[in-house]
């Protein structure tokens, strides 16, 4: 017998309108055991929910995308920087 109660649960709530919670309970255990992974990966979801309700300036929007793509992508040049140092 299959469990449909699982199969068609519904969200309570969703944080950026990406990230989906079943229960406040969900959504404290996300909170307290967020990784520096997760946090990177919601600011970046934050501002783009920001920049889809028409939050930003065409200037902000520019600088906050570009940023974005900063923080997003690994720091190659970065860590050659820190092995030739050693």
């Amino acid at each position: 017998m299959e469990n449909t109660d699982i199969n068609n649960k519904q969200p309570i709530g969703s944080l950026f309108n990406s990230i989906n919670y079943y229960s406040i309970e969900d959504l404290e255990t996300f909170i307290a055991s967020i990784n520096h992974e997760q946090a990177l990966y919601c600011l970046v979801q934050a501002v783009q929910a920001a920049y889809q309700r028409n939050t930003f300036t065409i200037a902000e929007a520019e600088v906050v995308s570009k940023s974005i793509r900063k923080i997003s992508k690994p720091n190659i040049h970065k860590n050659a920087t820190t092995e030739e140092d050693n």
